[in-house]
């Protein structure tokens, strides 16, 4: 399932954690798999993610994600039903 959106993604978290994500995949779980990310970091995150990708996360569907590629899933359907 890799493709440029969720190398994309990738590469945003790594620029906003300023860490190496290479290591993550779209089965990787937002929770555990990223290094340093707390839910303090994970919602600072998100509201980057948010200005990158020109999308909106709600908070009900956030509780929902818990993988990469679930969050790659999301942006796409948000980008999807906004064009």
């Amino acid at each position: 399932m890799t493709d440029t959106l969720f190398n994309d993604v990738v590469t945003r978290i790594g620029e906003y954690l300023e860490a190496d994500v290479s290591h993550l995949t779209p089965d990787s779980k937002l929770a555990t798999s990223i290094d340093g990310l707390n839910s303090l970091k994970m919602f600072e995150m998100i509201l980057y993610l948010e200005d990158c990708f020109g999308v909106e996360f709600d908070e009900a569907v956030m509780d929902q994600i818990d993988t990469l590629g679930g969050l790659v899933d999301h942006i796409r359907e948000q980008r999807a039903a906004a064009a």
